[in-house]
């Protein structure tokens, strides 16, 4: 296994140098990449499933320590891991440690279970391979099935605000302009990196009556509002979100007027971590994105602080709009246990 770790490092790097227009392109190379580790990897006996299972595990951990804000990256990694586990299960393969056998209540009880020591390996690993397949589907086919919900959550003549630049949100309004709702939107311009521009250019151009306002002016204007939809980055196993920097703002200020706050989140974006606040995952960027230096002396009493990230806490979300429909925050307990395994909630146990 550790000569994988140089390969593994080069490929986490290669995602991290490389120009990608965001999380999602990340998640499919990742998915990718697992398939072919799994395509070569050897299966000669039931002994070497635990092997594989390490073996994707450790990629998990390098992807935390190399990538640790893609949160998503991770995500992958845990859900190919829920994969290998289920279908093990299934044939009765035993993947569990000694003392996690002995250590653990539900161990305890299974010392007495016969476990299978002849499994048709091939078909095996082709089963596994098709759900991984299926797991790459999923992530193409995200935003379409996002947008197919648009017609009911948007209706004509409505006011709606977003904030920044969302492909997730940039297709899921173009989808209620095509079944003929006729609404405006609100741009909240997203400075200093100014990603509203590029939003209220692409949404002008799909023929739908925007407006860019400067992040000043979300408060004013939100009284108008009757919805507001953003996107985010991660949803995390409490309901909250790791957004771009600034949405937290917006959320306060829909809160303040009764306004409902949407987020279109695919499932690969739903994490069982737990932040606990503003600075648990974030970066800060460059002074130089806000202010120009300053040519005097009095430069070094000047601390700027430039967050990358706002986390934004679920009591300020109304609705998570998911590719598997429209989910409440008390829900996602659900979906949690349905997409991984509990013995990969922390990849370094």
């Amino acid at each position: 296994m550790e000569h994988l770790i140089p390969n593994f490092k080069d490929f986490l790097r290669s995602l991290k140098r490389g120009n990608n227009t965001g999380n999602h392109e990340l998640c499919c190379r990742t998915c990718k990449f697992l398939l072919s580790l799994i395509k070569q990897f050897r299966l000669n006996s039931v002994h070497d499933v635990p092997i594989l299972i390490s073996t994707i595990s450790l990629f998990g951990q390098l992807s935390s320590d190399i990538l640790p804000l893609e949160i998503s990256v991770v995500n992958i990694v845990r859900r190919v891991l829920h994969i290998i586990r289920e279908e093990a299960e299934h044939r009765n393969i035993d993947i569990s440690s000694e003392n996690q056998r002995i250590t653990t209540l539900t161990g305890f009880f299974r010392e007495s279970e016969t476990y299978s020591s002849t499994v048709d390996l091939i078909d095996l690993r082709e089963t596994i391979k098709t759900e991984v397949k299926n797991l790459m589907e999923e992530l193409e086919t995200h935003k379409h099935n996002i947008s197919d919900q648009a017609s009911t959550h948007i209706f004509s003549n409505e006011i709606i605000m977003t904030y920044g630049y969302s492909s997730t949100v940039l297709e899921f309004l173009c989808s209620a302009k095509s079944v003929g709702r006729n609404f405006e939107v609100l741009v909240g311009e997203s400075a200093p990196l100014l990603t509203g521009h590029q939003m209220c250019k692409e949404l002008a151009a799909k023929n739908i009556a925007t407006t860019l306002i400067t992040d000043s002016a979300v408060y004013a204007l939100m009284s108008r509002v009757n919805k507001v939809i953003i996107g985010t980055r991660a949803l995390m196993a409490n309901g909250g979100l790791l957004t771009e920097a600034g949405k937290y703002g917006v959320c306060l200020a829909a809160q303040a007027h009764c306004v409902p706050v949407l987020v279109t989140c695919g499932l690969f974006k739903l994490s069982p971590l737990y932040p606990f606040d503003q600075d648990t995952f974030n970066e800060f960027l460059s002074p130089n994105t806000i202010a120009d230096r300053p040519e005097s002396h009095e430069v070094e009493f000047i601390n700027y602080s430039v967050p990358a990230f706002d986390y934004i806490p679920p009591e300020l979300i109304s609705l998570y709009i998911t590719d598997v429909g429209g989910k409440m925050c008390s829900y996602l307990y659900r979906l949690l246990s349905e997409y991984y395994s509990i013995e990969d909630y922390n990849l370094y146990s």
